[in-house]
Order: structure tokens, then C-alpha cells, then sequence
């Protein structure tokens, strides 16, 4: 009767366990990270089609950052771009050089792409003739994708709310050769962007 009884108690415990840890990967899924799938070339050479990357949801947003949120247009999908413009820049572009605040700033991460580029990697526009705004209002964003030529992002589709924004991803985890944490961006006072470590 004792074997049985210890059977049981075993049992009941295995199970107990295992509930626990469908929980815990539940709640984490849910609350704190996600996978996610890249669809698309709109973000090379930092992303490519189809890497399964992780979703850090309810992380602080800033400039740079790579995010995930759903199409402004309502298709269903997932977009995933590169925060540009925070709440109070003034942006535009002009032969191929991003202004922020009327100050040049360089964009080491569309390279190699816009040095092998013929012709204008990014197209002239503004704020003010893209959207009709001096500056991103408080709560928006602005995105753009890496690859400018085939991106369609906020020049298009117009600023995305905070509250749309679910979550940043920076690391992939397939396909394997491309395993590891994806190059994050700062930008300094005097408009130089760093690498960060």
C-alpha cells in the first residue's frame, strides 16, 4: 500500500511541477518576451526574411531601437522598423543624409546597402511634407526600415502611437549562423552615432 500511496504522491507531484512551468512560460510569453518572425526585406542587411528573433514586450523605447507593432493599415500583420524619430523631432531628409532637429546625422546601419546603391538610397521628404507636422507629436513615433528603397514605414503609413508599439526586438535565434544579438544604436550630442556594447 506504501509503494502505491508513494506512486501517487509522485505523481501528483511530477504534475504539480509541470503546471507550475507551463505557467511561468505562459505569463513570460505573454508579459515579458515573445518570438517573432521577420517577413520581408524592409530591414537588411540588419535583418533578413524569415530570422526568428525575440520580442522584449514592455521595454522603455528609444531612439534606434528595432520594434514590433501591427500594420497601421490594418492587414493583420506584424511591421518591424527602426524608431527614427522620438516625440519633439523635426526630421527630413536631403540628398541622403537624415536631419534631426536640423542637425545631420549619420546611419552606419544602412550600410552596406546605401554605399552600393546607385542613385538616392532614401528619398528627400519632411514631416511637414509627408504628414503635414513640424515635429512628432507627444506619444508617436517615427519608423523608417533599413532597406529605404523597399520599406514602406511611416513616409507612408503615417507616425505610430506608443501604446502600438509591442514590444523591441535585438536578437535572433535563427537561423543559427546569424544566432546573437543584433548591433544597437545611440545617438551623441554632436549627431555622431555610436555602436553600443
Amino acid at each position: 500500500m506504501s509503494l502505491i500511496k508513494y506512486l501517487i504522491n509522485e505523481l501528483v507531484s511530477i504534475i504539480f511541477a509541470v503546471l507550475v512551468a507551463v505557467l511561468i512560460f505562459l505569463a513570460l510569453r505573454h508579459y515579458v518576451l515573445q518570438p517573432f518572425q521577420v517577413e520581408g526585406n524592409s530591414m537588411e542587411p540588419q535583418l533578413h526574411n524569415q530570422d526568428q528573433m525575440v520580442m522584449l514586450r514592455n521595454k522603455d523605447i528609444k531612439r534606434y531601437d528595432v520594434v514590433v507593432f501591427p500594420d497601421p493599415r490594418g492587414s493583420g500583420d506584424s511591421y518591424v522598423k527602426r524608431i527614427i524619430g522620438e516625440p519633439g523631432d523635426e526630421i527630413y531628409f536631403s540628398n541622403d543624409t537624415l536631419y534631426l532637429n536640423n542637425q545631420p546625422v549619420e546611419e552606419p546601419y544602412l550600410e552596406p546597402l546605401k554605399s552600393e546603391t546607385v542613385g538616392k538610397f532614401t528619398e528627400d521628404f519632411s514631416l511637414w511634407d509627408t504628414l503635414g507636422l513640424t515635429e512628432v507629436p507627444e506619444d508617436y513615433y517615427f519608423v523608417m526600415g533599413d532597406n529605404r528603397p523597399y520599406s514602406g514605414d511611416s513616409r507612408q503609413f503615417g507616425l505610430i502611437q506608443a501604446e502600438d508599439i509591442q514590444g523591441v526586438t535585438n536578437f535572433v535565434y535563427f537561423p543559427f549562423e546569424r544566432f546573437g544579438k543584433i548591433e544597437e544604436y545611440n545617438l551623441t550630442e554632436d549627431g555622431t552615432v555610436n555602436i553600443l556594447e
